[in-house]
């Protein structure tokens, strides 16, 4: 961070808009250098989060949250279906509470978007700061005059320093304009050129949770093989075909969001795609006749690219072996018919109804009236002390260590 621009915001009143990981960063980093509730953070279309890296319980070990993505919990618990069974766990790790709505429970946050449709910052902890009171959420804007910023709730702000985290635009200046003027979801699979086989785009898909390059990765393996002849393509009409579908799809999927990123997939879904194309998807059932032990690592283990080279016998230990690492301290047989048992229960819709509830009374002109008063303070701290006693705020990832890397050859 450029300690120049920290210092001019030194103690002065700061609005951060945006929603993505970069507005998180900046209010982690910037929260010590502005007076407290100085510091406004404004996501004016709302936003879904989720923690990447904590404790589950106190006495569990950290561990990078996103690891439940095994295949064997992506069958219990589908992420295109809103992870049922699972998500009440994801409200819990994010934001501290069961009726932590989209991974927050912050009424300005909050938008029209079923849970795992919308892209979800993966940046949590910087919510602890506004349960502290630091920093100050704010939703949609009506109106901006000067330094004077008019909210959509009624309420206004001024501030001294605007710093907007809104993303950046994808152009292609060296390109003929009938093809720069094509939108990602008219390319087959967000990658190739209908009309031109020969020009690919890998790496701007976004996943709504997960890695970008664990999509480049399965991306260029099917880039690099069709260049190579290994894997032919469907015809013109097919690909066709398959885009108006994949269109309609992502489409529907993504209608109760704003559509700003049009390259926004389900991660694992879509690099499972891939993979069917280039003929990579794991035989799992030959698997089991060979190997059942084999079998259960592999849908056990959480995703990891090793998983599209089972398949081949010549990696298929060194995959294994990966695997089999990454497997530890995840997922239980045991864990699993637990999250079965709440899928069964329907524990989660309960939780979405609680929670729209818990919404309409936080947007209610008698709360807004009540919510400051002593004795509804109080309550309010009876609430939130089980999140003070097991919920793990003060794990963070150490990024001045280099991550260990285990990466797939092919």
């Amino acid at each position: 961070m450029d300690n120049h621009v920290v210092t001019c915001c030194l103690w002065k009143r700061v609005l951060v808009v945006g929603g993505g990981e970069f507005a998180s960063d900046i209010i982690t980093y910037w929260h010590e250098d502005v007076k407290p509730a100085s510091l406004h953070w404004c996501i004016p279309r709302g936003q879904h989060f989720f923690r990447n890296y904590a404790k589950l319980l106190p006495w569990r070990r950290p561990q990078a949250l996103d690891k439940a993505s095994s295949k064997i919990l992506r069958w219990v618990a589908p992420h295109r279906k809103g992870k049922p069974g699972l998500a009440w766990a994801c409200h819990w790790t994010s934001g501290g509470s069961l009726l932590a709505y989209q991974g927050h429970g912050i009424p300005e946050f909050r938008n029209d978007a079923h849970f795992f449709r919308s892209f979800i910052n993966k940046n949590a902890n910087a919510l602890d700061l506004i349960t502290d009171g630091i920093v100050v959420p704010k939703g949609k804007m009506s109106g901006c005059h000067g330094n004077t910023i008019e909210y959509a709730d009624g309420s206004t702000g001024e501030y001294d320093v605007i710093i907007l985290c809104t993303g950046f635009c994808k152009e292609f200046p060296f390109l003929p304009q009938q093809i720069r003027s094509k939108k990602f979801c008219e390319r087959f699979k967000f990658m190739f050129d209908a009309d031109d086989l020969s020009l690919v785009f890998v790496g701007f898909v976004r996943p709504v949770v997960g890695s970008i390059l664990t999509i480049a990765e399965s991306q260029s393996r099917l880039a690099a093989r069709v260049f190579s002849g290994r894997v032919e393509l469907p015809s013109a009409d097919q690909r066709q075909r398959i885009i108006a579908e994949d269109a309609d799809f992502y489409r529907d999927y993504f209608k109760e969001t704003s559509r700003r990123i049009d390259t926004l997939v389900e991660g694992l879904g879509y690099v499972d795609e891939l993979a069917n194309i280039t003929g990579n998807y794991p035989d799992f059932w030959s698997l089991f006749k060979q190997s059942p032990k084999n079998w259960l690592t592999a849908v056990l283990s959480p995703y990891h690219g090793c998983l599209y080279l089972l398949n081949d016998p010549e990696r298929r230990e060194m995959a294994l072996a990966t695997l089999r690492r990454h497997k530890a301290g995840t997922n239980s047989p045991i864990q699993l018919v637990w999250i079965s048992l709440f899928r069964l229960l329907w524990f989660d819709a309960l939780l979405d109804v609680l929670g729209i509830i818990k919404y309409k009374i936080q947007m209610s002109k008698a709360w807004k009236a009540v919510k400051d008063c002593r004795v509804i303070a109080c309550l309010n701290n009876m609430w939130l002390y089980p999140k003070k006693c097991l919920f793990d705020r003060s794990t963070r990832f150490d990024r001045s260590k280099p991550p260990v890397l285990s990466l797939s050859n092919n």
